[in-house]
C-alpha cells in the first residue's frame, strides 16, 4: 500500500518571518504550477483516498489531486500557536527561545504542545489508515504534522523533529505492508 505525505503549497505569508500555525491562509499565485509538480511526484495513478487538513492551503491542494474520495479531518491541522499566531519571529524572539527548550510538552500561550498534536495525529492514523493491498492514499497536511508522523515511524524524540526540513509541496512516499510496518522512501 502506498501512502503519500504531502505538505501544502506556498501560503500567502512570509513564512520565514511569521508564526502562522492554524491561521487559515490563501495560497500564492503560483499554486497551479506547484500543484502540478506535486501531482507529478505522486504519479499518474488515481488515489483511492485523499485525507486533508481543512485549512484552505491543504484543501485546495487536496482537491487538485486525482482521487476517488476526499476526506477532510480536523486532526490534520497544523500546530496551534495560540496567542503567537501571525506574530513575527523577531517580536517573539525571547519567548520562542525559552519555549524551544520545552515545546515538546509545553504549549505556546493558549496553543498546543507537540504532545497535543502527536496525540491527535495518532488518533487520525489509528482511525483512518488501514492496510488494503494496492491502495494509494495521500495525506495533505502541514510541516509539523509531517515531522511528527516521521518521528513516530522512526521512534525519534519529539525534540528532534525540526531536524527534518522540507519545502512547500514536499511529497514523502511511504509504503505499508500487511503487518502495518512503514517504509519511508527518500
Amino acid at each position: 500500500m502506498d501512502i503519500y505525505l504531502v505538505r501544502h503549497t506556498t501560503p500567502d505569508v512570509d513564512a520565514g518571518k511569521t508564526l502562522y500555525g492554524q491561521t487559515d491562509l490563501e495560497l500564492i499565485d503560483s499554486f497551479q504550477e506547484e500543484a502540478k509538480e506535486v501531482q507529478r511526484k505522486i504519479g499518474e495513478a488515481t488515489l483511492n483516498t485523499t485525507y486533508y487538513s481543512p485549512l484552505i492551503r491543504c484543501k485546495q491542494l487536496a482537491k487538485y489531486l486525482r482521487s476517488d474520495l476526499y476526506v477532510p479531518d480536523e486532526r490534520l491541522k497544523e500546530i496551534h500557536y495560540g496567542d503567537w499566531e501571525m506574530k513575527q519571529f523577531t517580536e517573539l524572539k525571547n519567548e520562542i527561545s525559552e519555549w524551544s527548550k520545552v515545546f515538546d510538552h509545553k504549549p505556546a500561550p493558549n496553543g498546543e504542545s507537540l504532545m497535543d498534536v502527536k496525540s491527535r495525529i495518532q488518533s487520525f492514523w489509528l482511525d483512518c489508515i488501514e492496510y488494503k493491498e494496492g491502495n494509494n492514499i495521500a495525506i495533505v497536511t502541514h510541516g509539523v504534522v509531517m515531522r511528527l508522523l516521521l518521528a513516530n515511524f522512526l521512534e525519534m524524540p519529539l525534540k528532534n523533529i525540526f531536524r527534518f526540513q522540507f519545502d512547500f509541496g514536499k511529497v514523502i512516499h511511504l509504503t505499508m505492508n500487511e503487518s502495518g510496518a512503514i517504509r519511508i522512501h527518500i
